[in-house]
């Protein structure tokens, strides 16, 4: 077919305007937008969530910002499933929204965007009553030094009439976060911890079952590293089945690509192995520890640079500790000190100043 000089051009206007038609719908769609007390604003540009306060900038220049009282939600455009999660929470998908927000936080680029995606969450996990869910995800937040603004409100209610091994673990959870937060978040942990009848600080190594045989709370004083991605063992760590995530964790250092977050799990779930084992024969069993033992060191020599390297140090420090020697376990403790941040992984540092205490005490009673 031979194109004459009339056809050419009414063909390029058509593709001209079939190409502003689809970056029009492009721009459109990575347009930002907010809502406030039921209205959505837009197009807006949103530059962020301070002190309360959400600030963001209309079509005319005008910058404003408003109460995050009356923030409900966000549309942003270079977050796209943030927009299908809030459609799916208005058509009353709530898992939907759940799993499309998770991605969301994990991938969000500024603090402010993770914990208000990370708000959402939570009341979205207890609308679906999971309050495992919603109460780690708050815990998390409060003790990574989310704005208050945004933890207010402790999902009390869901935790309350969650079943009694959930309670313990929440209450577990809060309370080992408790003692690394000043007194304003203390008292919002504290609300956590009424909400699930226990007491503050549970002593020991203590298990129970609910009717589905789900495992009690976690052993004392054990901790994960902020730095481990979330997945199926840490799940498994949070529920206290450290038996489950043992075989999660070697099947998954038997695939290609193996990290050294799975290493460390594996020394983690054999760590709290060991330490049930020895609440409940009184004393050590040294193979036990020094299988744990061997995880962590594998870390420090395979992923000497990884995030997870001075965490898998003071577990490996701990483990010299327990077959006696302190001497090792000072060393490993002090070449931790430098790779653990105390604003980005707070409970680890509590762990690593324990740790230290402790090794410190031993040798002045030596």
């Amino acid at each position: 077919m031979i194109l004459t000089g009339q056809m050419r051009t009414t063909l390029r206007c058509g593709v001209a305007v079939w190409v502003v038609c689809v970056l029009m719908g492009s721009i459109a769609s990575a347009q930002d937008g907010v809502k406030l007390s039921g209205l959505w604003i837009e197009p807006v540009t949103v530059h962020g969530i301070e002190g309360g306060q959400v600030r963001y900038q209309i079509a005319s220049g005008l910058v404003l910002t408003r109460s995050t009282e009356n923030l409900e939600a966000l549309r942003l455009g270079r977050y796209p499933d943030l927009a299908k999660a809030e459609l799916a929470i208005e058509r009353g998908d709530d898992d939907e929204a759940a799993a499309l927000m998770r991605g969301v936080m994990d991938g969000a680029e500024t603090d402010w965007l993770r914990w208000f995606v990370g708000m959402r969450l939570v009341k979205v996990y207890s609308r679906l009553d999971d309050a495992d869910s919603a109460a780690a995800i708050y815990i998390d937040m409060v003790i990574s030094g989310a704005e208050l603004s945004f933890i207010a409100d402790p999902p009390a209610d869901v935790v309350a009439q969650a079943d009694v091994a959930v309670r313990l673990r929440v209450s577990g959870l809060a309370g080992t976060a408790i003692e690394t937060v000043g007194p304003d978040r203390g008292a919002l942990l504290e609300k956590l911890i009424e909400a699930a009848g226990q007491p503050t600080a549970i002593q020991g190594l203590e298990r129970v079952s609910d009717d589905t045989g789900t495992p009690g709370i976690q052993v004392k004083g054990l901790v994960l590293s902020t730095s481990v991605p979330p997945g199926t063992a840490v799940n498994l760590f949070r529920q206290a089945d450290y038996t489950r995530m043992l075989t999660v964790a070697d099947e998954a250092l038997t695939q290609p690509g193996k990290t050294a977050a799975e290493l460390y799990l594996k020394g983690m779930a054999q760590l709290a192995l060991a330490e049930m084992a020895q609440e409940h024969a009184g004393s050590a069993d040294e193979g036990l520890y020094k299988s744990a033992g061997l995880s962590f060191m594998r870390v420090l020599v395979y992923f000497p640079r990884s995030a997870v390297v001075g965490p898998a140090m003071v577990e490996a420090g701990y483990v010299h500790e327990k077959i006696g020697r302190t001497d090792i376990a000072t060393k490993l403790y002090d070449r931790a000190g430098p790779l653990i941040n105390q604003r980005e992984d707070p409970l680890y540092f509590q762990r690593l100043v324990q740790r230290n205490t402790s090794v410190a005490e031993a040798i002045a009673g030596e």
